[in-house]
């Protein structure tokens, strides 16, 4: 990681004396490299002298006691080093390299006119000491197990020399699948391998990296890294390799969280909706929201600063396109529903008293024998927890303990684990025995679900039907073995799940917590807007509203992430990827 990119430099400020303004415009004009520097005239009213470049805004501030004691040192990253120098040298600014390079980089240190020390850095790393900014990482990159192959992949500025080590192959043609004898650091051999070298820049991650295919013995794979990290590299940490690829520009945080869905996806479904991500498809529905929002908001500001040159915008077009950002917002929040539904599958926990049916209605879902059947009541003891699919959505099936009132110990911890089914899950399947009078139980069960999301079926109505009676909610009367009782309680877990529309995988979807968070208050804020307008309201303050959209739209995107927002994403990902 870059640790002085100017990027990062938002605003610097530096004390100078009374009457020190023109020497701090010559000597900070010709730093900075600004073809125009400011004029007394324009900066006067700020109290001071600013400079503003493309990554650094500089405030020189006038301090009328000025004193050495208050002097300055400020570092600066130069992308362009070299240039630097040559600037300062032919204005005569003397320059005092350091022989001790900061992190991998040169540096030096020149004084401004008042004496502040101001340090320069190279914003490149040096050759000589490049692994000192960011380690060299190796990891298995295969599934742990036994298979046909196993990949090792390194990736830093000593990957090639490793490779070259564990090899003895001098160089290794880029992008060619080489035949090596990989040995370890002390030479023995390891395995008859292939071996891939992508150089810098046109890697995944944007530095060298070299790939090693194996033989499926998880044992050759843990020996490679082993002779790796022997030879200067470290063992990556959980998505190490797909953070450098973010830094390096290769991803976007869309992409990012897309690569995490694609490796986690459990369905077809799932696979396509992260891939409708990592094509960049959210960041361009965003920038196509936020355009929108430009032109109103120039107006409303141009309005509001020059009235007598500005009109305001139309009332009427201005509503028009705040209700079509607000149907556009409210579809994204939708997706994301849907997204979300697509990466975790819904919960659903099939609840009821003892000898209902429970265990019978899992294992017709599944299609196997998974839950043992009895007609001794209480039969099932524990949760069981299993997967199916419908309409390519994964449902979380839990098959739970009946629950009653008298059960021995044993069966007693079973309806305890039932109870915090019952609470936690998304979907409540209440299954109820329709041939015999309902028992105190059933009864109990269908008060405390009653406004729930719940699906209550009365079972076994190939037997009687005694026990039916109108509930809330969607309710089916019918058999686990009859397919068209099994088709309706499917289509009834998708409609309380995800309702009756399909889920429309091919759009963009949202990924993190965050992302919920800054759409919900955009929209917040974008229905104050649209109320304050309604209400024939001053347009400064709808203004101010929609400032508050744009600027809640702006942290979906990848330069608005927070560390602690990298660290919970990448935290998804395995090691090696």
């Amino acid at each position: 990681m870059k640790r002085y990119a100017t990027a990062r430099i938002e605003h610097l400020q530096i004390a100078i004396p009374a009457g020190g303004e023109d020497a701090a415009r010559a000597f900070y004009g010709t730093l900075l490299a600004l073809r125009e520097v400011p004029k007394p005239a324009e900066l006067a009213p700020r109290g001071g002298l600013w400079f503003r470049s493309a990554s650094i805004a500089l405030h020189l501030g006038i301090d009328p006691d000025f004193h050495p004691a208050g002097k300055a040192h400020v570092a600066f990253a130069c992308g362009e080093y070299a240039s630097v120098l040559a600037r300062l040298a032919a204005a005569g600014v003397a320059v005092a390299n350091d022989a001790l390079p900061v992190e991998g980089r040169a540096h030096c240190y020149v004084a401004d006119p008042f004496g502040n020390r101001i340090e320069l850095i190279d914003d490149a790393p040096s050759a000589a000491n490049d692994d000192a900014v960011e380690p060299t990482i190796v990891a298995v990159a295969t599934p742990p197990g036994q298979g046909a192959i196993s990949v090792v992949r390194v990736s830093g500025s000593r990957a090639r020399s490793i490779a070259a080590r564990l090899t003895g192959a001098a160089a290794l043609a880029p992008r060619h699948a080489t035949r090596v004898a990989l040995v370890d650091e002390a030479g023995r051999a390891l395995d008859d391998a292939l071996a891939l070298s992508f150089p810098a820049p046109h890697s995944a991650t944007g530095e060298d990296v070299v790939e090693f295919h194996l033989h499926g013995a998880p044992v050759l794979a843990r020996e490679v890294v082993r002779a790796a990290i022997a030879c200067g590299a470290r063992q990556a940490a959980p998505g190490e390799f797909t953070r450098r690829a973010f830094l390096a520009g290769k991803l976007d945080l869309d992409g990012v969280g897309a690569i995490a869905d694609l490796i986690a996806a459990e369905s077809a479904s799932a696979a396509r909706a992260a891939l409708a991500n990592l094509g960049g498809a959210l960041r361009a529905r965003v920038a196509e929201m936020r355009s929108r929002l430009r032109e109103p908001l120039e107006r409303l500001a141009a309005s509001i600063d020059f009235p007598d040159e500005v009109e305001e915008p139309a009332r009427a077009p201005l509503a028009d396109t705040l209700g079509e950002l607000d149907g556009e917002l409210a579809r994204l929040q939708r997706d994301g529903e849907v997204g979300r539904l697509l990466r975790e599958g819904v919960s659903l926990a099939i609840v009821g008293p003892p000898n209902a049916g429970k265990s019978s209605l899992l294992n017709t879902l599944l299609g196997e024998e998974r839950a043992i059947v009895s007609d001794i009541p209480g039969t099932t003891r524990d949760s069981i927890e299993e997967r199916f699919f419908i309409d390519g959505v994964a449902v979380r099936a839990i098959d739970t303990a009946g629950i009653r009132a008298h059960a021995d110990k044993l069966e007693a911890m079973g309806i305890e684990r039932s109870q915090r089914a019952f609470e936690s899950a998304r979907i409540l399947l209440l299954v109820l025995d329709a041939s015999l009078p309902l028992s105190t139980q059933g009864e109990e069960l269908l008060a405390r679900s009653e406004g729930r999301t719940r699906i209550v079926f009365f079972n076994k109505a190939d037997l009687g039907t005694s026990a039916v009676r109108p509930v809330s909610g969607l309710s089916i009367c019918g058999s686990v073995r009859w397919p068209q009782t099994m088709r309706e309680l499917r289509a009834a877990i998708a409609q309380a799940g995800w309702g009756t529309e399909h889920p429309d995988l091919e759009r963009a979807h949202l990924a993190f917590g965050e992302q919920f968070d800054a759409v919900a208050r955009a929209l917040e804020a974008l229905r104050s807007a649209r109320a304050a307008l309604a209400a024939d309201e001053a347009l400064d303050l709808v203004g101010n509203d929609l400032r508050l959209v744009d600027a809640a739209l702006a942290h979906l995107s990848p330069e608005a992430a927070s560390e602690e927002m990298l660290a919970g994403i990448f935290a998804r990902f395995c090691i090696g990827k």
